[in-house]
């Protein structure tokens, strides 16, 4: 039924071009990475093109969605290779001083004073429930009608790219790790937290921080479901606002963080439904030209 590129993987492909460009400009082609971000970005566009060849095929959509996931992660977790190579450097010294000028001190630290085990693994809990809120919605749609798959996969991913971007515009590596003078008050709990701090440390990209994803894809899902799915919105809702408190109780994030990610989102949920409804449009307009000559 689609043949023709899906708006998420149009955007996806075209910020692997740009950041190779960029790395074959300032890191050099023979740099490992360049390469790395390279191959993979002519491997999502390939798999691609392979899937959108057997869209008559059944089920062979699924797979396809899932490349958008795959490519996705890459472009992700290569942040913490990428920045380096571009030279770009860490802005936690801007990021704080524009959280101190707003709030007189980072709210990390100043909500430090109510650390306790209890409470951590609260919060611990909140933050590693995104991951369990993404990957469990994404597994819902991906199993379900098509419509519903490529309607999912369309607003989340599309959403994915400028926030990922956004780690390219001010890097930093969060207040907790850049500012370790700041806390005075280590953060202790249970299995709860041993357990969101091991999954950080592996999974981490090292300059994520600005946009906050834990509150910009979050914001994103919740829209996605408040229009797909109300039941599922009012329920995650609370679970939402804990995931985006614990990124400054647990000291991942700077106050802007947070609210670049909410700014990010407000953006997105704007432009977003016009620049779905002129790709459609363009993918009408090539289609009928096919046909006609």
């Amino acid at each position: 039924m689609s043949e023709r590129p899906y708006l998420h993987e149009a955007l996806l492909a075209a910020f692997g071009l740009a950041l190779s460009v960029a790395l074959l400009l300032v890191a050099g082609p023979g740099a490992p990475v360049t390469q790395q971000v390279l191959g993979a970005t002519a491997l999502f566009v390939a798999g691609v093109a392979v899937l959108a060849r057997l869209d008559g095929l059944a089920h062979a959509f699924r797979p396809r969605l899932l490349l958008a996931y795959a490519a996705t992660f890459f472009f992700y977790s290569s942040v913490k290779h990428t920045i380096p190579a571009l030279g770009l450097p860490s802005r936690d010294g801007w990021l704080l001083a524009a959280d101190v000028l707003v709030f007189g001190v980072t709210p990390a630290a100043w909500l430090q004073r109510w650390s306790t085990p209890w409470l951590n693994d609260l919060f611990s809990a909140s933050y590693l429930a995104f991951h369990a809120y993404l990957h469990l919605a994404m597994a819902w749609a991906v199993v379900g009608p098509r419509a519903r798959a490529e309607r999912f996969f369309t607003h989340v991913f599309s959403a994915y790219v400028p926030g990922i971007a956004g780690y390219y515009l001010l890097p930093g590596l969060g207040p907790a790790a850049a500012w370790p003078e700041l806390f005075t008050i280590p953060i202790e709990g249970g299995w709860l937290t041993r357990l969101n701090a091991a999954v950080v440390a592996s999974g981490s990209s090292a300059y994520d921080i600005f946009p906050s994803l834990h509150t910009y894809i979050t914001l994103v899902l919740l829209e996605h479901d408040r229009l797909a799915h109300p039941r599922r919105f009012r329920v995650l809702l609370p679970v939402a606002t804990a995931i985006i408190l614990s990124t400054l109780v647990l000291r991942y994030h700077y106050a802007v963080d947070v609210l670049a990610g909410a700014l990010w989102f407000l953006a997105f949920r704007a432009v977003f439904p016009r620049l779905q409804e002129r790709w459609t449009r363009w993918l009408s307009g090539r289609t009928s030209i096919s046909l006609t000559g």
